[in-house]
């Protein structure tokens, strides 16, 4: 009979939790507290385990000092000799001499014992702590059997040292069970300490953090829910800044999301609308054509007014259209040279403009990488604005300048005008749809929202350099050729 296999999906649905607890703040912050405990209980032990040797070790050269002056003071040598097998064994010592004045003497011996393996001298009269650190852990980790002689200053009576000689078996075993009272101890205490240490870092770090990235994940999930909220608190970290930061994002996707939902809804009924009022553009067209062959010398005079009105309005029809598309080819971007493709454009948008002229000022051999469709419409729509903005101005001067350098690295092209310059409440609102300069020069507001979006895709930028009442001076930047 087969044996039931255990369950897998059961599992590897643990390990994948085991996994996902490792990666994530909590199991970080877990991880570095028990390394903060075993570090911090090695740091503590060592340092103890070494005090404890040496302790050990002194209080036995003090009972063998006790014993040797309890004999001097007993008159009677065979109490003595009773009372000095007594005091060497309560003392652990073999052997027990004082060297004073530079003579040894002899103060306790036990006949009866004899080393038992290698004999391991420390000398505590002139050691240093990394010393004693390091005398401790031999004892620690040495192998049974051996005889220690240690060294140290008298502390009972005057002399140069004293001289214990003892097996180390007890002080091994001693230092055994301080260490395990020690550990368990001291692990306890460490435990408790790390335990409310990462309680506390994880109801006042992980937790908080946890909520927001949760909200974070629905959020991009489903940002139109608004049922998901972000934590906003009062707290004036990078957490607290953080909760709040992410809630007014929040807030300020879904309006946007709300106002992209009410434009696209918008677009689509434009389109609808401007391709019917195209037709009946179209329609007027034809009205106005045989009302300008009228034999009403009247309507003959107004008739080309019309017609103007109608070509405005078609061409703002078909802006707003071309604007709402959404599939602007990719610019095909290749070296173009900057004076003869400002010369074309000039030649197109300046067409009706009578009176204004144009004049370069650019770099010899300026090149930039850019597409040569995009570049002319950009360039037609700022030297036609340029031109609109001088029509209705008084200066005598109506010359339009476009100026070329090439400054580490980048092209700028500016077009300057002699234009009363731009509005102080338009500024702000220049590039944007359906914004325009000069709406009584039949501006659609279109221009300069398509330039930059045109510019941006090749890689560059188109600014409003500077404005007043001198004129206006626009900027593209491209790369340089």
């Amino acid at each position: 009979m087969a044996r039931p296999e255990t369950s897998s999906p059961t599992v590897a649905s643990l390990w994948a939790r085991l996994r996902a607890f490792a990666s994530s703040l909590a199991g970080r912050l877990l991880a570095i507290t028990a390394a903060t405990v075993l570090a911090g209980e090695a740091l503590v032990f060592a340092p103890a385990l070494a005090r404890f040797h040496e302790d050990w070790l002194t209080e036995r050269m003090n009972l063998s000092q006790v014993a040797a002056l309890a004999l001097e003071v007993s008159p009677d040598i065979e109490i003595a000799e009773s009372l000095e097998y007594e005091l060497l064994t309560n003392a652990g010592v073999q052997r027990a001499a004082l060297q004073r004045e530079g003579e040894r003497v002899l103060l306790l011996e036990d006949p009866n014992a004899a080393p038992s393996g290698p004999l391991v001298t420390y000398d505590y009269t002139g050691a240093g702590g990394v010393q004693r650190f390091l005398w401790a852990f031999e004892t620690f980790f040495s192998r049974d059997g051996r005889t220690l002689r240690v060294l140290a200053k008298p502390r009972f009576e005057s002399g140069e040292f004293i001289e214990i000689v003892l097996t180390e078996a007890p002080l091994k075993q001693a230092m055994a069970d301080f260490a395990g009272d020690f550990v368990r101890t001291s692990m306890l205490i460490l435990i408790a300490a790390g335990a409310l240490v990462y309680i506390s870092l994880t109801i006042a770090f992980v937790r908080p953090m946890h909520d927001l990235t949760e909200a974070i994940e629905r959020f991009r999930d489903r940002p139109e829910d608004v049922s998901i909220a972000f934590p906003r608190s009062h707290r004036q970290d990078e957490i607290g800044r953080a909760q709040r930061a992410a809630a007014d994002m929040a807030e300020q996707v879904r309006n946007a999301l709300r106002q992209k939902e009410r434009l696209a809804a918008l677009g689509a009924a434009v389109a609808r609308i401007g391709h019917d009022l195209r037709n009946m553009l179209s329609t007027a067209q034809l009205v106005a054509d045989r009302l300008s062959k009228s034999g009403d010398e009247e309507v003959r005079r107004l008739a080309p007014r019309l017609e103007k009105t109608i070509d405005r309005a078609a061409g703002l029809a078909s802006s707003t259209l071309k604007y709402g598309r959404a599939d602007e080819k990719a610019p095909e971007l290749q070296p173009l040279d900057v004076a003869v493709i400002c010369a074309d454009a000039s030649a197109d948008a300046l067409v009706g403009f009578e009176g204004v002229q144009y004049r370069s000022d650019i770099e010899p051999n300026l090149g930039c990488i850019a597409d040569p469709e995009h570049m002319h419409r950009i360039l037609v729509n700022l030297l036609r604005n340029a031109a609109q903005a001088m029509m209705g101005h008084d200066r005598a001067d109506k010359t339009v300048l476009v100026r070329g350098t090439r400054i580490e690295g980048r092209c700028e092209i500016e077009v300057i005008d002699r234009g009363p310059g731009v509005p102080e409440k338009l500024r702000p609102r220049l590039f944007e749809p359906f914004v325009s300069a000069a709406p009584e020069a039949g501006g659609t507001g279109l221009g300069l929202a398509i330039a930059r979006e045109l510019t941006r895709a090749m890689g560059g930028e188109l600014t409003l350099a500077r404005t007043g009442a001198e004129g206006t001076t626009f900027k593209i930047e491209l790369p340089a050729a």
